[in-house]
């Protein structure tokens, strides 16, 4: 495994890291695995905050424990709620301290409100003097910019944030002021949502001034492929590798949101969220990765699959009301082709349905549970903040 610094932490980290969106859609044991693996094959950045992946986790980091860099997040504006969040974490991994806590940022207003009096960047430091966590970090998908100015006032470590084939916006937007900061750079959406096959994805990744690639890995065959495709030398990419990269940058940029700031939810006239259908939604994801077969055929937590209709229902009955206006893609800066993709996942969906009915899916699994609390529903709190 190769190893880099990140940034002014000091630490040596894995240049392949996982993250915890797909392996939490696993039951426990089996995404258990995934991550004991990952520590066999030298990983040492894990990811948390998506389901109960950190419960995953858990026992893996236990075994050696100033190896690992382990991660979480939110999204809580003020110092009293962030500093409950990150005791809720240690609880939950049982560990002594963190070693990244990421404020999730999305946009300016976020950015003013952890760093203004009695806001979330308080809890951080304070957790930091405290012993809880050793640094502090900012995590965000959407405007660029606003994490920038964040890491310009100095007390910023670590930043994770998209970079992949396609969206390439991180190179202007913000690694200038990362580098000149020296902060460690972790890389989400890899894969671009699985739109770029990881044998493209991951090296041109590695050539990037960056420090860790955190992939969304959803099993074991994926922390295998990727482990294999990073272990190259020379790590440079031939001539070939790089015409076919650029080939499919052009192939994927025309349908890839970017989570901006949202100027198509605010002209849709149903209010339908429309960055969640289009980048977000982790079935419908894992659906035009698998395909309907594939998808029927997977294994997929039992929970998850007691799950499946009712999501999918529910997210066809939001595609649905569009009322084909196109005012979305009048002010998308990058000119999706929103309605057309909208089309093309409502049949996916449609027929995933009726593959879920002869499956008997719903009733099957009805009994299913998660190895949670019952007021504990991996499906609602990966979005919680």
């Amino acid at each position: 495994m190769i190893y880099r610094r990140l940034g002014r932490t000091e630490r040596q980290v894995s240049l392949l890291g996982v993250g915890g969106g797909y392996v939490m859609l696993q039951e426990m044991a089996a995404g258990t695995a995934v991550y004991q693996r990952a520590y066999e094959l030298g990983i040492n950045y894990f990811d948390g905050r998506y389901g109960y992946s950190t419960f995953m986790q858990r026992p893996v980091i236990k075994q050696n424990r100033e190896f690992f860099i382990v991660g979480s997040k939110t999204a809580s504006p003020t110092r009293d709620a962030a500093m409950a969040r990150i005791d809720e974490d240690l609880r939950e991994l049982d560990t002594p301290y963190l070693d990244i806590y990421y404020l999730r940022a999305y946009n300016h207003d976020m950015i003013d409100a952890y760093f203004a009096p009695g806001g979330a960047i308080e809890a951080l430091l304070e957790a930091r003097r405290q012993g809880k966590i050793r640094y502090l970090g900012l995590a965000g998908h959407s405007d660029l910019t606003a994490l920038a100015r964040g890491v310009e006032t100095g007390l910023i470590d670590v930043v994770q944030f998209p970079l992949n084939i396609a969206r390439r916006e991180a190179l202007d937007n913000l690694m200038p002021t990362l580098l000149k900061h020296d902060t460690g750079m972790v890389i989400m959406k890899p894969l671009n949502a699985g739109l770029a096959p990881a044998e493209l994805a991951l090296p041109w990744l590695a050539n990037q001034p960056i420090h860790v690639i955190n992939a969304g890995l959803a099993n074991m065959d994926h922390l295998e492929l990727d482990a294999a495709i990073l272990d190259r030398d020379p790590m440079a990419l031939s001539p070939e590798e790089e015409a076919a990269v650029e080939q499919m940058r052009q192939q994927t940029t025309t349908i890839t949101c970017r989570i901006c700031i949202k100027q198509c939810q605010v002209v849709c006239e149903p209010g339908i969220v429309i960055d969640w259908h289009l980048y977000h939604n982790i079935y419908q994801n894992e659906l035009r990765r698998l395909g309907t077969e594939g998808f029927i055929n997977y294994s997929f937590a039992d929970w998850f699959k007691r799950d499946a209709e009712k999501s999918f229902s529910s997210s066809l009955a939001s595609l649905n009301t569009c009322t084909q206006c196109r005012k979305c893609e009048e002010v998308c800066p990058y000119h999706l082709p929103i309605l057309d993709m909208f089309a093309q996942m409502k049949g996916q969906q449609a027929d995933l349905i009726e593959a879920i009915k002869e499956a008997g899916w719903t009733e099957k699994f009805k009994d299913a549970q998660s190895p949670l609390p019952a007021n504990y529903l991996p499906t609602q709190r990966s979005r919680i903040p």
